[in-house]
Formats: C-alpha cells, sequence, structure tokens
C-alpha cells in the first residue's frame, strides 16, 4: 500500500484523475557489493564497490487497469542505475531495461515497447533465466548463451500465452534493435523472437530462439536456447545449451566476425532452509576459428566455473558472496573479462 502510494504522488502530476483507476506500484532493486578482480594474465588487480552483482539494481513503475471483465490494460516502465555512482545504467536510458504498454487478459498478454526477449534471463517476459542456477545473475557465473545476457531490444511488439496445461509460448519482432527505425527496411536491424516452455511437478523445460537479420551480414545471425531443471526439494538440477550462428552483433563474448559456438552448462541449487541457498555451475563455451586475415584468425573460447551463497535477513534483503573462475583460451586469454578470478561479497535489498 505504501508503495502504490508513493507511486501516486509520483506521477499525480502528470496524469491527473484517470491515474486514481489504475493499480500503480512502484518497486526496485538496490544491490551493493565489495569486489576483488584478479587477472590471470599480466595486468592489474582492481578492488572496490561496485553494484548490480547479483541482481542488476533497478526502478521502475509498473500498473494495470480494469477496462472490462477479462481484459486489462497494462505497462512498465524499468531503468537501471549504478548505486556505486548514481549513474544510469544501459547506455544512459532512462528506462533502458524495459518500458512497453499493452493489454493482458485470459487471452494473454500484447505490448509494444522496448522489451526483454524470451530468451533474455530478465524483464516481464522472461521464459529461460529459471534454468540457471544464478537466475542469470551473479555476474561471471550466468549462463553465457550470448541472449541469455539480457537480450533487451527496441521498437518491438510480442504476445505472450497464458499457461496452458503447463505449456507457455510467445513470439515477438523487433522493427529495428537498437535505435529509432531508420527508412528502408533492410537498413533495421530486425529480430524476430520466439519462446516455449513446460512446467509439471518437478521438471522444467524451455526452448527459446531468435533470428537476427543484420544488415550488411552475408547470412542471418541465430541463437537456439534450450534449458531445463529437475527439483528434487534437498536439491536442484540445472542444466542448459545454446547454439549460435553467424555472431555478429548481441555476442556473450563480443565477436563481429560471424562464428558458429556451443555453449553447455550444469549447475545445482542446494536450499539450506532458514541457513539460506547454495549455488555452483560449471560452463563452457566453444567458438569456431575464424580467419581475419592471412595471418591473423578469431577463437573465443571459455571454461567458467562458479559458486555463490545468499543469507536471507528478512524477506527482502539478504547478504551474499561468490567466487568465479573463467579461464580464456585463444583470442579470450589474457582478457581483463574473460581470463580471471572474481571475489564478491555483497547486500541486496528489494523495494
Amino acid at each position: 500500500m505504501k508503495k502504490n502510494l508513493i507511486a501516486l504522488a509520483i506521477f499525480g502530476a502528470f496524469s491527473g484523475a484517470a491515474l486514481a483507476q489504475s493499480n500503480v506500484t512502484l518497486y526496485g532493486i538496490i544491490d551493493m557489493n565489495f569486489q576483488y578482480n584478479d587477472p590471470k594474465g599480466p595486468q592489474s588487480s582492481t578492488r572496490g564497490i561496485n553494484s548490480g552483482h547479483q541482481s542488476g539494481s533497478r526502478w521502475g513503475v509498473r500498473g494495470s487497469e480494469v477496462l472490462r471483465p477479462g481484459l486489462n490494460a497494462v505497462f512498465t516502465l524499468e531503468g537501471g542505475y549504478s548505486g556505486d555512482t548514481g549513474m544510469m545504467a544501459q547506455g544512459g536510458r532512462l528506462f533502458g531495461r524495459q518500458v512497453w504498454a499493452g493489454l493482458s487478459g485470459g487471452f494473454g498478454t500484447v505490448v509494444a515497447g522496448r522489451v526483454a526477449t524470451f530468451s533474455s534471463g530478465t524483464g516481464s517476459f522472461d521464459m529461460f533465466g529459471n534454468t540457471d542456477p544464478f537466475l542469470t545473475g551473479f555476474t561471471g557465473s550466468n549462463f553465457n548463451g550470448s541472449s541469455a545476457q539480457a537480450l533487451r531490444l527496441d521498437n518491438s511488439v510480442l504476445y505472450q500465452t497464458p499457461s496452458m496445461g503447463g505449456f507457455k509460448f510467445g513470439i515477438g519482432h523487433s522493427f529495428n534493435a537498437n535505435g529509432g527505425e531508420i527508412a528502408g527496411s533492410g537498413n533495421n536491424t530486425d529480430i524476430t523472437f520466439t519462446g516455449v516452455n513446460f512446467a509439471r511437478g518437478p521438471f522444467f523445460g524451455v526452448v527459446t530462439y531468435d533470428r537476427i537479420d543484420n544488415p550488411g551480414a552475408p547470412d542471418n545471425q541465430s541463437h537456439l536456447q534450450a534449458g531445463l531443471t529437475f527439483d528434487l526439494k534437498f536439491l536442484k538440477l540445472h542444466a542448459g545449451y545454446a547454439k549460435e550462428d553467424n555472431q555478429r552483433v548481441f555476442s556473450a563474448v563480443g565477436t563481429t566476425s560471424g562464428a558458429d559456438s556451443d555453449v553447455w552448462m550444469a549447475g545445482i541449487t542446494l536450499p539450506l532452509g532458514n541457513a539460506g541457498t547454495l549455488m555452483a555451475s560449471y560452463q563452457e563455451r566453444d567458438g569456431d576459428r575464424v580467419q581475419l586475415t592471412a595471418t591473423t584468425f578469431d577463437e573465443r573460447d571459455v571454461d567458467i566455473w562458479g559458486i555463490a551463497y545468499t543469507y536471507p535477513l528478512s524477506r527482502r534483503t539478504n547478504l551474499y558472496a561468490h567466487f568465479v573462475d573463467s579461464s580464456g583460451k585463444h583470442t579470450l586469454d589474457n582478457s581483463t573479462t574473460w581470463d580471471r578470478r572474481l571475489y564478491t561479497i555483497g547486500v541486496r535489498h528489494l523495494f
């Protein structure tokens, strides 16, 4: 109730009496941590205060209005920020994480705006994140599929069904993934994204597919991701796989050479009752070797294993500790991002 009143006060000046008919909520996360980054190469180590490690720090407003029985107007505006500097994230966008509006009812949900894909591991319509023991958080240990690195798209429209017999399906399209549409359809990076998941009893499975039409590229880029979990109550098992072709944009490892790659992940979640939760995973990314010039090649391989522990202080606040060992190979050897050990302790609060 308090959050509703705060949000109404903030936005009342803009929306007048019409807002009073809506259910509007202000929400967010602040995640602060101390981190020690130890590169394996010749670079110097760094240490200091950072933001958004377990979960990206964010704030947002979401709401709905009942238009008639079975039909609601819905919206969300969500922006990321750096708690250590106060700067906006996602390239300085005010609502860089997601901003969309649409209709929802028994038929499902249809929205338009800037959205995170079904494969992204984040956002209101994510279908993949639960397959990762780190919930695609804990920077460095999160699943290394390129779409699962929080793929967000401008100028998008999507439809997602309600759960039907355990199944849920979604399809969407971005008319230009980054920035306003440009005249001439061949000048825009348009993306079609789909996802389907199934949940029944202890089993959860999901498959997503993103197809990227990148102007000037000889072939379309594609990201196929699949994952599953099996919950034994005392232990939850996780597995994930990604197949990526013709990587030129939106790549987890920054390749622009058109390489193909495969990613495998296996992990566990171990609930410890009131004592918290332990998570661990191992993953391997295998990128094809691409010849750039007569004497230079691009091959981006990495092995990652990580472990994290969270301890609840309350329903909204927890402490955490995280260690990840990342071994970059070939092009990624001595990379400060992919060839390093990372030690992090922090606190996260949800509001």
